[in-house]
């Protein structure tokens, strides 16, 4: 009988150890891992890093979950990167702006500064000489040629230089489309 009573106890002993001793590794996975990756595909990293977190404490040395880790703190380091380029690049786009306005602030200071100082000399001018009439002034000019009178020389030379626009956009313009295909005429 003492015999039987060891038995049972070494055996309720072994179950009641090997209850505590591990969690099966689909159980680690159901309950942390599947869940976190889940969150980490949709978007959620916070609630991934929290849930990988929290399966590590338990489970620290589970692979699946360290890789998991790991690339949750790769997914941060790379946000906070771009973060900080980010704000660099606001941080040189306001530079340029705050440049540009000082450019143009002292351009309109010397602008205003030009017109002072030419309203001055305007000033200090002596009177305007009594003018004369504006036919003595000018020199007698030539009428312009009317722009419909154009000599046959002119003509030609215009359309010389239209056909030779027109070649060179066909030349130019052969290497995109290929050469023109010569076709038969079939009628």
């Amino acid at each position: 009988m003492k015999k039987r009573i060891t038995i049972a106890i070494f055996t309720l002993a072994v179950s009641a150890f090997a209850q505590e001793a591990e969690i099966p590794e689909t159980d680690i996975d159901n309950t942390y891992f599947h869940p976190a990756a889940s969150m980490y595909i949709h978007g959620d990293a916070a609630g991934a890093s929290n849930l990988v977190h929290t399966g590590l404490a338990q489970f620290p040395d589970n692979g699946k979950l360290l890789r998991l880790k790991e690339l949750l703190d790769q997914q941060q380091q790379n946000q906070d990167q771009q973060n900080q380029d980010q704000q660099d690049q606001n941080q040189d786009q306001d530079q340029q702006n705050q440049d540009q306005q000082e450019q143009n602030n002292d351009q309109q200071n010397q602008d205003q500064q030009n017109q002072d100082q030419q309203d001055q000399n305007q000033d200090q001018q002596s009177p305007p000489e009594p003018e004369q009439p504006q036919e003595q002034n000018q020199p007698a000019q030539q009428e312009p040629p009317r722009a419909e009178e154009m000599s046959p020389d002119e003509a030609e030379r215009l359309m010389d230089a239209m056909k030779q626009d027109e070649e060179t956009k066909r030349l130019m313009l052969q290497p995109v489309m290929g050469a023109p295909v010569k076709v038969d005429k079939d009628w």
